[in-house]
């Protein structure tokens, strides 16, 4: 039996290609001690004396010191308790009057639309059928007359800002500066004009009943799925539909899920005035939302929300969802015209360009960053902003809740991304090089004779690269080109490898012991080469399909006796992490990886 053992000699880095075109997910594996990452510790002080600047007015932070309050947070999978961010950070604003006196992290804000997420989490939990259509549940919906086809439109689509109804009924249209419409030459109305509820300075809110009503003679804003269109009714209508199917309202249905996580804090507003964070500008602390709470109108803490992303990054079953669910729960649903902004259920994701947030960053040679998928939800209320942010790539979460000016947020949030990010991805490699990086051999007798085999590993640019294979003597590594185009070739001639072959984890782990007793975990990765498209055309547009990312397809296509060519295995000690040795299934080494699998 071959025994791949990790020598301590590294191979040096070699000249990094473009990697703008790898698998989604983690490039390397995520980072298990930023606690003692001297660097990315460094970066947490960086940012806590940035804010502190800001807030005594060293730098200028671009909003009102006197009337900003703010708390944040980072989340890891590092934290000792899911309520106790890995790092906080809380400024008072001076003005404030009423309220809590103290802030810290069970200080409560209005979260606005951060309420949506948690509202998803619910829906996702309740174990409903996501594509029932929302009549199903309100009856009183399917109804001829209804200008909206509210039969087509299902539970998922209203989760997913992609049911295509208004964002409001009621809410949005202000009564009390139609004299200032008038004043534009818009033509005088009666009150008879108006909707008979939610209609702020002209009546009350609306109750179930007189919404269900008033939505059979709203106009649809676009076909159901055709695209997102954002809607905070959307949630009213799909919690009405699981408290008729439960017999639970809204705040019941949210127990089910903030109890488990210890969520103590999260209810509908009005909160607690003697721990809220009260701004001394115009605010709607206090205001019942009503039937409007399921998609704006929760309270919340810094501990509560920092307990909530700690269960969805650790995919924790205190969730009410399996790691399966939580994965696709994290996908985008829907594009938005930008390439850079998509819509999921109902995050909002964004993935900046790479030069953003890595200032070293070289479009060229891909050295130096990668595109970074942040799946954020943002919310507001009057005189409120707040944004919970996952980085699961990386295995982090942000929290971040501000009142008194809205304008704050952004540029905060900003700031943590730019000062976190690049110190997220040097703690990534450089526990990426440190485990994984290296040569790796062994040696063993066969009927057919000695065996040798040995591999080596780097780190190059962001991701591992398999920099040599040899088996008695005979450069695999360089076979693989040939093998590729021996066969997959065949059919994509088109496509080419440069040579370079990297390695990316692929998410999969399975539990083992070696034969003398060491408990392991073998850790599943991809080999992947780096394509380029041999266009030898003149007609016009060549080029174009060069920019198309089709790598993701070949995986696991080539196979050698039953064993996939592009799986490697590598294997770790299951309590310390470190990585004990390499498997290469495809070549029989008869590794580590073969341990009994418990």
């Amino acid at each position: 039996m071959i025994k791949f053992f990790k020598l301590l000699a590294l191979v040096p880095a070699a000249t990094a290609v473009a990697l703008e075109c790898h698998p989604e997910g983690p490039i390397l594996p995520r980072p298990h001690n930023l606690t003692q990452a001297k660097t990315f510790q460094a970066a947490l002080s960086n940012l806590t004396d940035s804010l502190d600047a800001a807030f005594t007015s060293k730098i200028r932070g671009g909003w009102d010191i006197r009337n900003v309050s703010l708390s944040i947070g980072l989340v890891g999978l590092e934290q000792t308790e899911p309520t106790i961010p890995l790092w906080e950070y809380h400024h008072l604003a001076s003005g404030n009057v009423n309220g809590t006196k103290t802030l810290d992290r069970h200080s409560q804000y209005l979260i606005g639309s951060v309420s949506k997420v948690i509202s998803d989490a619910i829906l996702l939990r309740s174990g409903v059928d996501l594509d029932d259509p929302i009549t199903k549940y309100l009856l009183s919906l399917a109804n001829e007359s209804s200008l909206v086809s509210w039969e087509n439109i299902t539970l998922r689509q209203l989760s997913s800002q992609l049911a295509g109804i208004p964002p409001n009924y009621g809410f949005s249209e202000y009564y009390y500066i139609k004299d200032y419409f008038e004043a534009l030459g818009f033509p005088h109305l009666n009150d008879s004009a108006y909707q008979e509820c939610g209609i702020i300075g002209l009546n009350g809110a609306c109750t179930e009943q007189q919404l269900l009503d008033g939505l059979l003679k709203t106009y649809p804003i676009a076909p159901p799925q055709s695209r997102p269109i954002y809607s905070n009714i959307a949630f009213t209508l799909f919690t009405l539909a699981l408290s008729a199917k439960t017999n639970l309202t809204y705040a019941q249905l949210l127990d089910t899920l903030t109890a488990p996580l210890n969520m103590t804090s999260t209810l509908p507003s009005p909160g607690t005035d003697s721990l809220a964070v009260i701004p001394p500008v115009a605010n709607s602390w206090g205001t019942d939302y009503g039937p409007n709470a399921p998609g704006g109108g929760l309270v919340s803490t810094l501990s509560d929300l920092t307990s909530f992303l700690h269960a969805i990054l650790s995919r924790s079953p205190m969730l009410g969802l399996s790691p399966t669910q939580t994965n696709e729960w994290l996908q985008p649903r829907a594009f938005t015209g930008s390439r850079s902004s998509f819509v999921g259920a109902p995050w909002e994701i964004f993935r900046p360009e790479p030069e953003l947030l890595f200032p070293s960053y070289d479009a060229a040679s891909g050295q130096g960053g990668h595109t970074v998928t942040v799946l954020a939800k943002d919310g507001a209320a009057y005189g409120y902003r707040a944004r919970v942010a996952l980085l699961d790539e990386y295995g982090v979460g942000l929290v971040l809740l501000t009142a008194g000016d809205a304008d704050a947020l952004t540029s905060v949030f900003d700031a943590a991304l730019s000062v976190l990010v690049p110190a997220l991805e040097g703690a990534t490699r450089e526990e990426g090089e440190r485990e994984y990086a290296g040569t790796f051999a062994g040696r063993s007798t066969r009927e057919t004779g000695e065996v040798e085999v040995n591999a080596s590993v780097a780190l190059d640019g962001a991701s591992l690269r398999l920099t040599g294979l040899a088996r008695n003597g005979t450069d695999v590594l360089e076979s693989l080109g040939q093998l590729w185009a021996a066969t997959i070739g065949g059919f994509l001639s088109s496509i080419e490898t440069t040579g370079v072959h990297r390695l990316y984890p692929a998410g999969i782990t399975r539990e083992g012991v070696l034969a003398d007793g060491t408990k392991v975990l073998e850790e599943d990765w991809r080999l992947s080469p780096d394509l380029v498209l041999n266009s030898n055309t003149e007609l016009p547009g060549k080029g174009i399909s060069g920019n198309d990312c089709l790598g993701w397809t070949l995986v696991d296509w080539m196979y050698y006796g039953s064993e996939s060519v592009d799986r490697f295995v590598f294997v770790k000690d299951a309590g310390t992490g470190s990585v004990l040795g390499l498997d290469l299934p495809f070549l029989r080494t008869g590794s580590m990886g073969k341990a009994r699998v418990e």
